[in-house]
């Protein structure tokens, strides 16, 4: 709200909202403006890195072992082969399961008492993944991807992107599944138009990352020192210009 952004509160809805939200406030934690500027940016940086990996690493996965192991170095490719010995599924049968299992065991530790919940994920997350493997069901290979996957997810700060996300998660993995990395490159690009043309009350979703405007980048990907951020951002388009301290 100190960048002229609106607070609106719903009677009956224990949240506020504040508009307009873009992509890149999404990414946003309140304690990068409490540390040193070269901390926040690093940490927010790791975030958009950790947000990408857990959006494509299970289509990538897909894509590399079944239609193109020619990207992969020799070595891993015949681990990878090794691991699925006795596995009578196909990758994406194998990923598509994890992915559902893991969506599973989250729902349920979020739905139950806050001390179970916790013991629930972790024993559930350890059980299912160590008996998948010993009966020949998922091979060592999916269960390291899909536990990386689930640990980047929970990076981000915001529920609303980590949903959307987990979303996208399976239509990346379809898509991989069928055309491979054609198929994945296909749906970023899809993806990548339609943040592009997305608007909220009027601001592009992805702004200022789409802005031709200065300073695009003093708290977006990095975070400037706070002394540097005095104006709010050109594009809410507010009369106020100056940020309030």
């Amino acid at each position: 709200m100190l960048e002229g952004r609106v607070g609106v509160i719903v009677d009956g809805i224990p949240l506020g909202f504040i508009v307009p939200a873009t992509f890149v406030q999404f990414l946003q934690a309140p304690e990068d403006y409490s540390r040193n500027f070269l901390v926040s940016s690093t940490i927010r940086m790791l975030r958009y890195i950790l947000m990408f990996l857990s959006l494509i690493l299970p289509a990538f996965y897909i894509s590399v072992t079944s239609f193109n192991p020619e990207l992969l170095p020799t070595d891993l490719v015949l681990s990878i082969a090794e691991s699925k010995i006795g596995v009578p599924f196909p990758s994406f049968f194998e990923t598509f399961i994890m992915l559902i299992a893991f969506e599973v065991i989250l729902e349920a530790g979020l739905r139950m008492p806050r001390n179970i919940g916790q013991t629930v994920s972790i024993v559930g997350a350890l059980i299912v993944g160590q008996a998948a493997v010993q009966a020949k069901i998922i091979s060592p290979a999916v269960v390291i991807v899909i536990s990386f996957t689930a640990i980047a997810s929970f990076t981000i700060p915001n529920q609303d992107l980590s949903s959307a996300i987990r979303i996208w998660r399976f239509m990346l993995t379809i898509c991989s599944s069928v055309l491979g990395l054609f198929g994945l490159v296909m749906a970023l690009i899809f993806l990548a138009y339609r943040m592009c043309e997305l608007e909220v009350f009027g601001i592009p979703y992805l702004s200022p990352l789409v802005s031709s405007k200065e300073n695009i980048l003093e708290d977006t990907l990095i975070r400037f020192p706070i002394k540097f951020m005095k104006f709010r951002p050109d594009d809410l388009n507010v009369k106020n210009k100056r940020r309030q301290e």
